[in-house]
């Protein structure tokens, strides 16, 4: 039962990373070039720690050395019977290389599958790192948007307030505009919020502490492809 349970679960992982998968070329078209090459970069960290593709990849590295040294271990075993063995009847002979080709006939498949896991491993993890990618650089938008929203009302507040100085605007309007300000502000104070949570998601899909991480993605904001962290509010 147990099996059985975990066998949907499995296969929306499946489903999801086939979709994401497809979706990969599509979403690479928006990205900038310095965008790209950084995913490329993640991806190849997260492969280096990456459990199921380490073991894949064990797995067919020891696969492909156990078919190297069975085939020498035939060969010589075949040298010896012609060599040692001549009087063997061949009817024998016949029969010892025909069950040597049953032994060894099935390791094809048995390895392109094995290669196959391991390609799909390594597909799966690019494909966690792209979807982290995106929702962070999808929250470095929201983020810096939010902070331009802020500059936007403190100019506005400030523009009310020499008005209201002067006579030429009311003190409703200026409060009004206090309000949004500090609606504005709190969008900021919940973009950097989902900002931080999108960073760490993409430190643990990558594998790598977050000044590590951060290390890896500072070469992006010098580029200017995404804003840089969001400046704090100013007061009005």
């Amino acid at each position: 039962m147990k099996g059985a349970s975990s066998f949907p679960g499995k296969c929306w992982t499946w489903f999801r990373a086939l979709l994401f998968a497809l979706l990969l070329p599509a979403l690479a078209q928006g990205l900038t070039e310095g965008q790209a090459r950084l995913l490329d970069r993640l991806a190849e960290e997260a492969l280096k720690a990456d459990p199921a593709y380490l073991q894949a990849l064990a797995d067919l590295e020891a696969a492909r050395a156990s078919l190297g040294i069975l085939g020498a271990l035939s060969a010589e075993a075949g040298a010896a019977l012609a060599g040692e063995y001549g009087q063997v009847a061949p009817s024998y002979r016949l029969a010892l290389s025909l069950n040597l080709a049953d032994l060894f006939r099935d390791k094809g498949p048995a390895l392109r599958a094995l290669e196959a896991r391991a390609e799909a491993a390594r597909r799966e993890a690019r494909v966690r790192v792209a979807e982290a990618f995106v929702r962070w650089l999808a929250a470095r938008e929201a983020a810096r948007t939010a902070a331009d929203g802020v500059e936007a009302r403190e100019a506005e507040l400030k523009a009310l307030q020499a008005r209201a100085r002067v006579g030429a605007a009311a003190p409703h309007e200026v409060l009004a505009a206090a309000e949004r300000l500090s609606q504005a502000r709190l969008a900021l104070y919940r973009a950097n919020l989902d900002l931080a949570l999108a960073l760490e998601d993409l430190a643990r899909a990558v594998g790598l502490p977050l000044d590590a991480l951060r290390g890896l993605l500072r070469p992006l904001e010098e580029e200017g492809g995404t804003p840089g962290t969001p400046r704090p509010p100013k007061g009005p």
